[in-house]
């Protein structure tokens, strides 16, 4: 089991952060709460499509979202995810790379 990381948000730690208004601390103790109890209930997320392209490997990872997957591409690969339940439903390479490994196979 994976373990999770100090508390950041308790709201000892936000006690703690006095130059910060009320209200922000407030906020973010209640945004904490509501994602404990969502992920408590392993509901699923509400996720945005992104684009990264590390400045040292010049590798691209981007996400795409469909009616019924998300779909993770780093590199040539893509994984599947169910947008439901958020499980892995699946790997796949690009159509280039099997069609090069399969010629050099061939060969």
């Amino acid at each position: 089991m994976l373990s999770r990381p100090e508390n950041i948000h308790s709201v000892e730690n936000l006690a703690i952060a006095a130059n910060v208004p009320i209200w922000t601390r407030f906020r973010s103790a209640i945004r904490y709460r509501i994602g404990s109890l969502l992920e408590r209930f392993h509901s699923p997320a509400k996720i945005r499509e992104f684009e990264y392209i590390d400045p040292e490997t010049d590798q691209t990872v981007y996400l795409t979202t469909g009616a019924r997957y998300s779909v993770l591409h780093i590199g040539r690969k893509q994984f599947y995810f169910t947008r439901l339940t958020g499980r892995l439903d699946g790997t796949c390479t690009s159509l280039e790379e099997r069609v090069a490994n399969g010629f050099e196979l061939r060969d």
